[in-house]
């Protein structure tokens, strides 16, 4: 129980450390801001865990003032990780938007110095009821994860962000609500339990009981825990959601709804924060705050070590702070390199750790050793000890083979098949789940003295390199195969009507991860009954170079319709087979993670006719995948630049086609709307994929449109779809819709319908959720000029990727559009 409660509080200091930790910059002792910050963690007993269902639900202002103004032990858990989500900053969704999301939480809550926790939820996508949440995620699994978090971090206080009831708005919101309070009542009565219970009154100001005036100045840092919070909130870039970072009084309320200790004054008011039975510890502590001098801060060794002799061995999670606030004292800073980022099973890295005495004292080591999976070999090439005189360095080297069976690196989370909306955790080692990631694969671990208390420090190995442009870089440590190999398109619709042709290109990208040269032979195998494509064979000279085969595949005669897939390999002259790539997911914001995809392309054959198109012009929208998908089928699609926009001949299109919330994304499409509009009534058609109130704001549809808040949308992807105009060209040409078209749709069926709309738009589909109110402003049609303009609200950017064949289907009747005008 001892090694595995020290195992994750050392996860949980490395994932709530300095923002560097999060961009892997440079090391250092963090200085006086992490110094007085540890100080003020140190001594007392006082936690808050805080509960929402998604990433961006977090209080940062809260998180923000117990951790940086009160040294309180803050956590926020997440239900899941926002998978269901759009992306305003890449492609990236589902699982691997998830993962930006964890790590845009971990950056902010490198900045509000709070902790970060999640459960096994998938975000399933926009839910209307509690009920309807709680069919994907089972209550009594959800509730044991909620428990399990609780019971490792031992919250005095709980803070639920919602309420539990309709007013919360989304189900998952109600659901985070319900399980918050439901686990409070669980342990309450626990000699050990969460003792108050509050509701965030963010949105009921009449139910107030605490106002945190979180506009206050934290004198270390120089700015207001408003401030902070907002810089941290600002690290949801994949949700659009910079702030700014406004001067002057702040506050955050809350209400409480429960308390074992009768007190309504300040969150820890009736609360014992007190350390029973370490009274000497906290009198030493106190001292050492007292004494915190910035130009100084080696006077504060002697009351560290002296704290730490008086610290119990059970004390864990204090002892790794303490550690870290003496070596802070002491100038003493740990770094670990390694001369490869990217490594294969077998293959043997160099490894150096280096101590910096930056202090006046010397510092005796009794031991480094280096942290590496089970099953990797770690050879010391120096000796263990040392003693690292003033102003010098240590460095021990090692040299490190990755295990011969290595998987690739993965999130572990995603390494087992969902269940359902769950995660798969079997497997998973008790520690580490519920965390936003497992700990890196390699770790430096440095037994020292300083003023006479032994110290452990632990820094994480990665790789270091020089760019000429930006100084120096930092990489994780990743493993993969001896090759990774990419397949592109991934999904591919294949129409048997129309004129598209009997052929497609697939192309096969094999990245050699062999140091030195290489040969592989590449193959696509296809499925029965196809021709079969013979394989290629490439070499590379150097390790980390890529190579590109494109193979032609080809239909066999009289297809039949359906689902088929073809797997791509990569075989080397030791016979071992690639058949997957790892795919590094990588934004200045937030560290570098891992995704492995598998090398198939899934290939639906259907039924598909394309109106007569020359040419198609394609604004793209956030995470907007759909002018690939639609050129796959044989769309001819030009994507529009900011010039094209401007200045192009839009006459050339013969239809216009605005990716989905693109007037957030792309300014250049703001300033060229009129000229959008002004080739819809010279006879063009304008097509506007789903868009946000920012569009509604700008006035940029050519008549009268408005979105409710919240907006109409329909959850259910096999909600029914009901023509309002069923001889509208929109369902008959040139492909015939039907009720087969509506089914295998994923996630939803729309989002931001138009709510009201003037009388020139023509409502043609209506569709709603199960007990809903009808909707009719998801697919609306009305000529302009001598064009036609269409907005939907219909959810082609998820469709049409995932393959879904009444979509395109659909799609191509509204590109055809043009000849009809109206519907």
């Amino acid at each position: 129980m001892r090694r595995a409660l020290a195992a994750f509080t050392a996860v949980l200091l490395g994932a709530a450390g300095a923002g560097r930790a999060q961009q892997l910059g440079p090391v250092g002792t963090g200085g006086v801001a992490a110094l007085a910050n540890a100080l003020e963690q140190l001594g007392s007993v006082k936690r808050v865990l805080v509960i929402g269902a998604h990433p961006d639900d977090e209080d940062t202002q809260l998180l923000t003032w117990l951790s940086r103004g009160l040294g309180a032990q803050a956590a926020y858990l997440a239900l899941n990780r926002g998978e269901g989500g759009q992306n305003l900053i890449g492609p990236e969704l589902g699982p691997e938007l998830g993962i930006i999301r964890s790590e845009e939480l971990l950056a902010a809550r490198s900045v509000d110095g709070a902790r970060q926790f999640f459960t096994r939820a998938y975000d399933f996508g926009f839910s209307k009821s509690a009920d309807e949440s709680f069919r994907f995620w089972p209550r009594d699994s959800v509730l044991h994860d909620v428990l399990d978090v609780i019971r490792r971090f031992r919250p005095q206080v709980i803070v639920s962000v919602f309420s539990g009831t309709p007013r919360d708005g989304h189900g998952q919101h109600q659901v985070a609500g319900i399980i918050a309070r439901v686990a409070y009542d669980a342990l309450r009565d626990s000699t050990w339990g969460p003792v108050k219970f509050y509701r965030s009154a963010f949105f009921d100001t009449a139910s107030t009981t605490l106002t945190i005036p979180t506009g206050a100045v934290d004198p270390v840092l120089g700015q207001s825990y408003y401030q902070i919070a907002m810089a941290g909130r600002s690290r949801h870039r994949s949700q659009d959601m910079g702030q700014l970072q406004r001067l002057g009084p702040a506050q955050t309320r809350l209400s409480l709804a429960d308390s074992k200790v009768g007190a309504a004054g300040g969150i820890f008011d009736g609360v014992d924060t007190v350390w029973h039975g370490r009274e000497r510890f906290r009198a030493l502590i106190d001292s050492a705050r007292a004494l915190l001098n910035p130009y100084a801060p080696d006077a504060l060794v002697p009351y560290l070590a002296r704290a730490s002799a008086a610290l119990g061995p059970e004390d864990t999670e204090q002892r790794a702070i303490l550690d870290g606030a003496l070596a802070n004292a002491a100038g003493l800073v740990v770094d670990g390199t390694a001369d490869d980022a990217i490594v294969i099973p077998g293959e043997r890295v160099q490894v150096e750790v280096t101590l910096w005495n930056a202090g006046a004292a010397p510092v005796p080591v009794s031991g480094v050793d280096i942290q590496a999976p089970e099953g990797w070999r770690v050879d010391r090439i120096d000796p263990a000890t040392g003693t690292v005189a003033p102003n010098t360095v240590l460095v021990r080297r090692f040299a490190v083979t990755v295990a011969p069976d290595a998987p690739r690196s993965q999130p572990y989370f995603l390494r087992r098949p969902q269940l359902g909306a769950l995660y798969d955790w079997t497997g998973i080692p008790a520690d580490v789940r519920g965390l936003p990631f497992e700990p890196p694969a390699l770790q430096a671990r440095v037994h020292a003295t300083v003023g006479g208390a032994p110290i452990t420090l632990t820094r994480e190995i990665v790789y270091r390199y020089r760019d000429q442009a930006n100084g120096e870089i930092r990489r994780p440590i990743f493993v993969t195969g001896d090759f990774d190999v990419e397949v592109m398109p991934t999904m591919l619709v294949w129409p048997v009507d129309g004129a598209t042709g009997a052929e497609r290109a697939v192309t096969v990208s094999v990245t050699n991860r062999i140091r030195g040269s290489a040969t592989a032979v590449v193959r696509l195998a296809v499925p029965p009954g196809w021709a079969p494509v013979p394989p290629e064979t490439v070499a590379f000279s150097r390790e980390d170079e890529s190579r590109s085969v494109t193979f032609t595949i080809r239909l066999p005669p009289n297809p039949a319709t359906g689902s088929f897939t073809l797997r791509a390999t990569a075989t080397g002259t030791d016979g071992f087979t690639s058949r997957d790539a790892l795919t590094i997911i990588d934004y200045p914001h937030i560290r570098p993670r891992p995704s492995v995809h598998p090398s198939t392309v899934e290939i639906r054959v259907a039924k598909i006719l394309l109106p007569g198109l020359a040419r198609v012009g394609y604004v793209r929208g956030a995470a907007d995948r759909v002018p690939e998908a639609l050129a796959e089928v044989g769309v001819p699609v030009v994507l529009l630049d900011a010039d094209s926009l401007a200045h192009g001949d839009l006459s050339r299109y013969d239809a216009i086609v605005i990716g989905s919330r693109a007037y957030e994304t792309d300014p250049a499409l703001v300033a060229s709307n009129g000229r959008l509009l002004d080739y819809a009534r010279g006879g063009g058609l304008l097509l506007v994929q789903y868009q946000q109130y920012p569009f509604i704001q700008g006035g940029y549809a050519p008549y009268r449109l408005s979105i409710a808040q919240p907006h109409d949308r329909v959850t259910d992807e096999t909600a029914p779809m009901t023509p309002l105009v069923p001889g509208s060209p929109v369902f008959h040409s040139p492909n015939d819709i039907t009720a087969d078209d509506w089914s295998g749709w994923v996630q939803e069926r729309g989002l931001y319908f138009a709510h009201d709309w003037d009388s020139t738009y023509v409502p043609v589909l209506e569709s709603h959720d199960s007990g809903g109110p009808p909707l009719e402003g998801g697919l609306l049609v009305a000529p302009l000029g001598r064009g036609t303009y269409v907005y939907t609200g219909l959810s082609f950017f998820r469709q049409l990727p995932a393959g879904v064949v009444g979509a395109y289907r659909l799609f191509a009747n509204l590109l055809g559009l043009k000849a009809k005008n109206v519907p």
